[in-house]
């Protein structure tokens, strides 16, 4: 499991980067965060929404056999 980010913390604990210091650039990590949180932010990046829109996303496949139930 990869932890992308958490809250606001910026890390650069060798254990522990955080945020994923290549999470900006891949859409399989963008997509589907801005699928669950579109006003979702990466410390020191910026919106996902940006992020996303910067990034080719060849290969990302929606699945609507799969539904994700969140916690009320």
């Amino acid at each position: 499991m990869d932890i992308v980010a958490y809250a606001d913390v910026v890390s650069d604990d060798p254990v522990l980067t955080l945020p994923h210091p290549r999470a900006h650039q891949r859409a399989f990590v963008l997509a589907p965060w801005y699928d669950v949180d579109p006003e979702a932010q990466l410390p020191g990046r910026g919106p996902v929404e940006q992020l996303l829109a910067a990034v080719t996303r060849d290969g990302i496949v929606p699945r609507a056999d799969l539904e994700l139930r969140l916690p009320e």
